[in-house]
């Protein structure tokens, strides 16, 4: 298996991963918890466990101090501003629409890859971007009636917030540990939780059994599993791939919600799905061929060198 199919199974399982973060807010909100109180134990438990996690495999958190400096903005004002927007959002529109405004961040991440020139545009991702949202639109079955200017606004803030965050990131994480990476996003979000937490006097600590482990599977699937693959992931694939690929987290939400929270799916549902993973099959073979082809004209090159 080629590096570029190992990425994409990554940022697949990390789709996967924060697909479940919609199932376990909702769980969280039925035990009584409120919005800072999950932010802020999601980012501290998955901070713990990660921290326990590089001890037990002998991988060191030391960094140059600068580059601390910035995972540190990286997270607390990057991720932790998105995930603020995206609650803010929620609250003003129907779900279905928040989810579509942040989505937008694949097509937000190709268009300052280009600008930056991080990435190159070809035809094939433009078409891969195109059938994504289609099928993004028939998954969430997305609805504009009634809909608060405020929200929107939010929801589309998530989104280019997000959208820097992970340029940012595909820029400045090549080459360190994954797991490192994330213990210093998820820690300095954490923090940043945790002190607007205390101040405000917002903090729930006496949730029920069934609060607390919702937002576990919040730290560990949500989180970790998220974070940690889509970085992964995207150190071997580019942001542009992993960002389209990872529109394959609403589908999975929608299954998760038929199972969890027996909600119905319509055929425009599957149909969009099916648009989807046809996006990223044919993202993935063109990506192969071309990898291939590549291979080939380097190895041309090399021979009449030689």
């Amino acid at each position: 298996m080629n590096q570029q199919h190992i990425g994409a199974l990554q940022v697949a399982a990390s789709a996967a991963g924060f697909a479940t973060l919609a199932i376990f807010i909702k769980f969280a909100y039925e035990a009584g918890a409120n919005t800072i109180t999950i932010l802020t134990w999601r980012f501290t438990l998955a901070a713990l466990c990660l921290i326990l996690l590089l001890k037990l495999r002998g991988i060191s958190l030391a960094l140059d101090k600068r580059l601390i400096i910035k995972l540190a903005l990286l997270g607390g004002l990057g991720y932790g501003s998105m995930s603020t927007l995206f609650a803010l959002s929620v609250k003003s529109v129907p779900a279905s629409l928040a989810a579509m405004l942040l989505y937008t961040y694949p097509a937000l991440v190709s268009i300052l890859s280009f600008i930056i020139g991080d990435e190159r545009y070809t035809w094939q991702k433009g078409l891969a971007l195109a059938v994504c949202f289609s099928g993004l639109f028939l998954v969430l079955g997305v609805s504009f009636e009634n809909v608060g200017i405020l929200g929107f606004a939010y929801g589309l803030g998530g989104a280019l917030v997000y959208s820097i965050y992970i340029v940012i990131g595909n820029r400045l994480l090549q080459g360190i540990n994954p797991l490192v990476t994330t213990t210093y996003v998820c820690a300095s979000a954490a923090v940043i939780f945790l002190v607007s937490g205390l101040a405000s006097a917002s903090l729930n600590w006496t949730l029920p059994l069934f609060g607390w482990l919702s937002i576990i599977g919040i730290a560990l699937l949500a989180t970790i599993v998220g974070i940690v693959g889509f970085f992964a992931g995207m150190s071997r694939i580019g942001a542009i791939n992993a960002s389209i690929i990872s529109t394959l987290e609403p589908v999975i939400t929608v299954l998760l919600s038929m199972a969890l929270l027996y909600e119905k799916i319509t055929p425009l549902q599957v149909g969009g799905g099916v648009l989807i993973l046809g996006s990223i099959v044919f993202l993935q073979l063109w990506a192969g061929k071309s990898k291939s082809a590549e291979d080939d004209l380097a190895l041309t090159v090399e021979e009449q060198h030689s």
